[in-house]
């Protein structure tokens, strides 16, 4: 199933000196929260319907030294709820269920866990749980329905595989260079997504129609080809996706409604 990217508003920026993630002019993007819901569709005929949603509030003070006056700090909730419609629903009774906490430091996306959940026909078909312990710089990787663990060493600003959707949402907010990338703990292994920003184009959707940046995503799989089109004036939300591959039906991405949602404490 196709990845479906988040979508978020941004508040007024924050000064932050000398950090990463801060604009030529020292300020940083903050999330807000919101809920979003995806249309997803092959072969013209609707298939998937995916809420994101992400909550956002106050991180817990676990120490007793005060941050530096630079630091910003947020504590996110993140998570993607999917399950088939239509003519799908009564062919594949299927729901998946990712959810991704952590924080939000001066624009950059630090994950304390993940969980993947997918359920069919009333089944856990998949249950993995990420952990990652950033003072040693390692992420555990549980799969429960597997009954196996193991440990996997980890560089700074590496995010799970949901929450990468946020970081890319920051990293457009800061103006990056016509080629970036994000890393990605996911399945054991410390994997590099690329992101190449083709130019601007104007996407038409049942919201209405917005003037995107166009950004080819090559995973690592390299006959997969996503492209996506995020929207300056909604805060770089992606309104559109098309996933390719060889041999394989074209799935088209939607945006077909989005509201801010409520902060969490």
């Amino acid at each position: 199933m196709i990845a479906i990217t988040v979508s978020a508003v941004f508040a007024e920026p924050v000064t932050a000196e000398n950090e990463a993630g801060a604009t030529e002019d020292n300020t940083v993007a903050q999330l807000k929260p919101f809920v979003a819901t995806y249309m997803i569709t092959a072969m013209g005929l609707e298939g998937i319907n995916v809420t994101n949603s992400l909550s956002i509030g106050k991180p817990e003070n676990k120490r007793s030294d005060k941050p530096a006056i630079s630091e910003q700090k947020q504590a996110y909730h993140f998570k993607s709820y999917s399950m088939p419609i239509g003519l799908l629903a009564f062919k594949k009774d299927e729901t998946r269920d990712e959810q991704s906490e952590g924080l939000i430091i001066n624009g950059n996306i630090q994950p304390y866990s993940y969980n993947y959940l997918q359920i069919r026909d009333n089944k856990t078909r998949r249950h993995v749980e990420l952990t990652f312990d950033w003072a040693l710089k390692e992420v555990t990787n549980d799969h429960k329905h597997k009954k196996s663990k193991w440990r996997m060493a980890i560089p700074q600003l590496t995010v799970d595989k949901l929450s990468y959707q946020l970081s890319l949402m920051l990293t457009l907010s800061n103006n990056p260079e016509n080629n970036f990338s994000i890393r990605v703990a996911d399945g054991g292994k410390l994997k590099e997504y690329f992101f190449e920003i083709m130019g601007e184009e104007r996407v038409y959707t049942s919201l209405g129609s917005y003037k995107a940046l166009k950004i080819q995503h090559q995973r690592y799989k390299k006959e997969k080809k996503i492209t996506l089109w995020c929207a300056p004036e909604l805060n770089f939300l992606p309104v559109k996706i098309i996933q390719e591959e060889v041999s394989k039906p074209t799935f088209v991405s939607t945006l077909i409604s989005y509201q801010e949602g409520m902060t969490r404490n």
